[in-house]
């Protein structure tokens, strides 16, 4: 009985090239989700802390708008804002539900956001209450509560998405390459004359 010819991998079809474009998908995806994950939390603090009653001046830019943290719970009473260099106020408006942040140890909560009409130098405070005497207030630019959610979603879903492309493509690859060796191996078929 005579031994079937072997096919040269070199010969099969797709080529393994596929194996490492999976591969590289898989990476790119985790990656990604890495660096989303990173940014996420990284920066996510204030840039800039202060006590009650004290005043900052600094550079804020309009968009995205910069919001107010504070340590502890704060205070149903914590008025913060910003002034232009005209003097013109600008309040911070208290934002729904609660978000927090830990930065080195220690974990803030954001109070506000303020919504200014231009990027620029700005003065910010937040008047000293009985209430907030022991807090300590930063101001940063804190995620929005919509972002941090599909940014959480992206981070799960970047990975999972890369990890289903790669394994498809590895199944669809081994699967051709076999029928590929199995054709190749096949005895010619024999052409009668007529």
């Amino acid at each position: 009985m005579a031994t079937p010819p072997y096919a040269a991998a070199s010969e099969l079809r797709p080529r393994r090239l596929w194996y490492a474009i999976a591969a590289l998908i898989l990476v790119a995806g985790v990656a990604t989700a890495a660096v989303i994950f990173i940014r996420l939390i990284a920066g996510a603090g204030p840039a800039r802390t202060f006590g009650p009653g004290e005043t900052v001046t600094l550079h804020l830019g309009k968009d995205p708008r910069p919001g107010f943290y504070v340590t502890g719970t704060g205070s149903p009473d914590d008025h913060c804002y910003a002034r232009d260099s005209a003097g013109r106020r600008f309040a911070a408006e208290p934002i729904s539900g609660t978000t927090t942040i830990t930065e080195n140890g220690t974990r803030w909560h954001v109070l506000s956001h303020l919504r200014l009409p231009a990027d620029g130098t700005y003065q910010v405070t937040c008047p000293r209450t009985a209430a907030n005497a022991g807090a300590r207030y930063g101001i940063g630019t804190p995620p929005e509560t919509g972002q941090m959610v599909g940014k959480i979603f992206a981070v799960i879903l970047i990975p999972m998405a890369a990890l289903a492309a790669a394994t498809v493509i590895i199944i669809v690859v081994a699967v051709r390459r076999s029928s590929h060796r199995r054709r190749l191996a096949a005895p010619p078929t024999p052409h009668w004359g007529g």
